[in-house]
């Protein structure tokens, strides 16, 4: 019942994330502003949620998970709250800068907290659940939170979402009683040594080529399949809802393998795979037919290396864990942004449906980077000991 409550708080999170996008017009009209100051809210969520996600992950560590967990829920239905009742677009950044607050502990926190509660051997299994419910705050949560505000508005959306986080908040925190995590105990000085190997930095750098070059392409793929699309937005939503589906098979992927022997490779498939399916993309982008192989193709690689990276974090970090979770978590949103500003910048010197081939070759160095950790893992493992 634990894991279901996380799940549901990483649904309720992913949708948090990006339903404000679907909302900005009415935000704009609303508050009396245009429409890119309304898209200024994106900007503080996503520099909020890198910058306060390793600033508030040592102290919140010393916590309990019962008081960490419910404190990020709060948070985020509070700011969900003073972002829906807001008179002015100042307030509004304010309620998402809380919501981002929130956010950024409760995703790191619940996965490390899900894995240490999952029994020997299953771990990659509870992980790979949490990460599912972001999954689904993408496939679900959003296309349903933007029909909700188109039909009834966006502040009784907005309210209807904080009111859902605090109803998951309550039995959490009666559930989490008495719980405490392994790595709760460590001092702030172990959890920062924790961080210091070589091997988190390269799981960090995967992490940051895999990025960049998935948003460099999701952030224009209106402009990169255009040529299937034919600037029909009701083809595109179908396209980034294979997508989404693509994305939950290779989360169930992650999670079957993640606690096996072949779950060492999981990284390495994803960032291949997706390298092969940009270099494909300019030619199967032409049709529509194409266009949903290729994107239900790279939903499965792009979703796949989630999870085994975090429970590779949780693994190096030990103390700091739910630290270097976070870590990753904002050197995602870093990435997004440098994805985007790279995308920006291809879009002016290729033709859009070229963009994917650039993205193919970043995914070609973490693939590299890949090897070079899986190399370093085999050099660094401990020798059996004779019995």
């Amino acid at each position: 019942m634990t894991l279901l409550l996380l799940a549901m708080g990483t649904f309720l999170i992913g949708t948090d994330v990006f339903v404000i996008a679907g909302m900005l017009p009415q935000i704009g009209a609303s508050l009396d502003v245009s429409l890119s100051a309304a898209g200024q809210l994106m900007t503080v969520f996503s520099v909020g949620y890198a910058v306060l996600g390793p600033l508030l992950a040592v102290p919140l560590g010393r916590r309990s998970p019962r008081t960490g967990l419910t404190a990020a829920l709060v948070a985020v239905a509070l700011g969900n709250l003073l972002c829906a009742v807001s008179g002015s677009l100042t307030t509004a950044m304010a309620g998402r800068l809380l919501v981002a607050a929130g956010a950024s502990q409760f995703t790191p926190h619940a996965c490390s907290l899900a894995a240490s509660l999952a029994p020997r051997g299953r771990s990659g299994k509870a992980l790979a659940l949490v990460t599912t419910g972001l999954v689904m705050g993408s496939v679900v949560g959003v296309p349903c939170g933007t029909w909700a505000a188109d039909s009834f508005g966006w502040r009784p959306t907005l309210l209807g979402l904080a009111a859902a986080t605090a109803a998951v908040a309550v039995p959490l925190a009666a559930g989490l009683r008495g719980v405490r995590s392994e790595r709760a105990a460590a001092s702030p000085r172990e959890r920062l040594a924790a961080l210091r190997g070589p091997a988190v930095r390269m799981v960090l750098t995967v992490t940051v080529f895999a990025v960049i070059a998935e948003y460099s392409v999701l952030t224009y793929a209106s402009a990169v399949f255009a040529g299937a699309t034919g600037g029909d937005g009701t083809r595109l939503a179908v396209l980034l809802f294979v997508f989404g589906v693509g994305g939950l098979a290779g989360n169930a992927v992650a999670g079957a393998y993640l606690d096996r022997p072949a779950g060492r490779r999981l990284v390495l498939v994803s960032v291949t795979g997706m390298a092969v399916t940009f270099l494909a993309m300019p030619r199967l982008a032409a049709t529509f037919p194409g266009a949903l192989i290729a994107m239900a193709l790279w939903g499965v690689a792009g979703w796949m290396y989630a999870a085994p990276q975090q429970h590779r974090l949780l693994r190096l970090g030990g103390p700091a864990g739910a630290l270097a979770v976070s870590l990753n978590s904002s050197v995602i949103y870093v990435g997004a942004a440098l994805g985007g500003a790279t995308g920006g910048l291809l879009l002016d010197h290729v033709t859009p449906h070229r963009i994917p081939l650039p993205a193919a070759l970043l995914c070609a160095a973490a693939a590299l980077s890949e090897l070079r950790l899986l190399h370093h893992d085999r050099h660094t493992e401990p020798a059996p000991t004779a019995t």
